[in-house]
């Protein structure tokens, strides 16, 4: 039995939970009074309460994410009476300086931000007396960014079973030094770990088996001289045995990035660039900068002179952006640069974001539930959004999964709208299915080799 315990849901199994991995590692001398309890959302309320309740934990910590808010929540109301002495804290993108309300009667500490010391504080006042469990409104600690030096680095907590069945996450970076509205990064600064400290630690990672890695950094290439450090590690580490994910800012990398990027084995790269919008407009309006060119450029190197697996995401719903502006900024990416995968989102208001602020964007009305989709903005009414999921579905299936992505090709091999195409397909299928969730891949492609006939018989 642990004085302390920390719970991570994951949102699947195949995912490891960096976050509370750090939080035990950062614990000082608490550590050797903590463990960690790890699940995903497959597990219901009732069975997380009982396996936190049976370990009798002292301080139960939560990181909390709009995937697993709501188990989390329903957890808490039945351990509040199921084990009315557990002190709990919670932390997370969900938790934030207005979130008390939401949380009264089921957590005593609220942790906003980064969470390593405050957590650690929290444990330390609870364990040396602190007051019952209350009642009433948590409390809200706000925590200061960690610095990097201090971090004590969790890849050690990863265990064999990690190694061999789950992706790994890591970070070389803290923070963001971009102000995007819609994120809950904006704002948080760029922190570069130390180099001295990082790279051994991911050196015994991999002597022990690790060899798929997704680092969690907003902005890797934001600082290229470090970023191209740790490419350099991995460079000299066989990296045709390995898989790496990185999340780019659409600026072109400087010569020295894209020799390393360059450098490495097809496939052994995953790159994800977040173009977000290709109209100028509206970025500057959501905080995001840059420019259409610069994206486009970025995209053309990463796909034409690098072996990666390219991932480019894209926000549909942004302030001013409607449907023919995101269509046009759709199109052109799959033109131009057509990445291995274009992932489409509908935006979101996180909790704590400025986009969510109705003070701020009154014209957007977001759901009160996670995942706190966009249901209307200033161009889009919530049919015209509902139409768009469609699309965003249906290009899904027929794109992003790989097996229908070269046939899905033919449709606007005409010259037209890939957009239009693949709207018309993804009404098509609604009509015929009534939805366009849980569809085998034999009627989708049924779907689209009729509507692929249909084309090239009106042509």
């Amino acid at each position: 039995m642990a004085d302390i315990l920390l719970i991570a849901v994951n949102a699947r199994y195949s995912h490891c939970a960096f976050a509370a991995r750090s939080l035990l590692a950062n614990l000082g001398p608490l550590r050797p009074r903590a463990a960690m309890l790890e699940t995903d959302t497959d597990t219901l309320p009732f069975q997380l309460a009982a396996d936190v309740a049976a370990r009798q934990p002292r301080v139960a910590g939560f990181s909390v994410y709009l995937w697993n808010t709501t188990l989390v929540r329903e957890a808490l109301a039945i351990l509040r009476r199921a084990a009315p002495g557990l002190h709990v804290v919670l932390g997370g993108p969900e938790i934030t300086t207005a979130a008390a309300p939401a949380w009264e009667g089921l957590a005593d500490i609220l942790v906003v931000g980064e969470g390593e010391t405050a957590f650690r504080n929290a444990c330390a006042g609870i364990l040396d007396g602190a007051a019952p469990p209350s009642a009433g409104l948590p409390a809200v600690h706000v925590a200061r960014p960690e610095h990097p030096t201090a971090l004590e680095l969790p890849y050690d907590l990863y265990d064999g079973a990690d190694l061999r069945h789950r992706s790994l996450y890591a970070e070389s970076t803290r923070g963001c030094p971009c102000g995007c509205l819609y994120c809950t990064s904006a704002g948080t600064g760029l922190r570069c770990l130390p180099l001295d400290r990082l790279l051994p630690a991911l050196e015994r990672l991999l002597a022990r088996g690790g060899r798929s890695l997704r680092f969690l950094d907003r902005s890797f290439n934001a600082g290229e001289e470090h970023a191209c450090a740790v490419l350099d590690f991995f460079l000299a580490r066989r990296p045709e045995q390995m898989r790496l994910h990185f999340e780019l800012l659409p600026r072109l990398p400087g010569p020295a990035l894209r020799a390393r990027l360059a450098a490495f084995p097809a496939g052994s790269l995953h790159l994800e660039v977040g173009v977000q919008t290709l109209n100028d407009a509206v970025a500057a309006r959501a905080g995001r900068g840059g420019s259409a060119a610069a994206a486009m450029e970025t995209l053309a190197f990463l796909t034409r002179s690098t072996g990666a697996a390219v991932h480019a995401d894209l926000i549909f719903g942004l302030p001013g952006e409607g449907p023919a502006s995101f269509a046009a900024g759709f199109d052109r990416i799959v033109r131009e640069a057509a990445p291995a995968e274009l992932q489409v989102n509908l935006l979101k208001g996180l909790p704590g974001t400025p986009i969510a602020d109705p003070a701020s964007f009154p014209q957007l009305v977001f759901s009160p539930h996670p995942p706190y989709e966009l249901l209307q903005s200033d161009t889009l009414d919530f049919a015209a959004i509902a139409a768009l999921q469609r699309f965003a579905r249906c290009w899904d299936l027929i794109h992003n999964r790989g097996r229908l992505r070269q046939t899905a090709a033919r449709l606007w091999r005409d010259g037209a709208s890939p957009f239009a195409r693949v709207c018309a397909l993804a009404e098509r299928i609604q009509d015929a299915e009534g939805r366009l969730h849980a569809l085998g891949a034999d009627c989708v492609a049924a779907h689209l080799e009729r509507a692929l006939a249909d084309t090239c018989h009106s042509v």
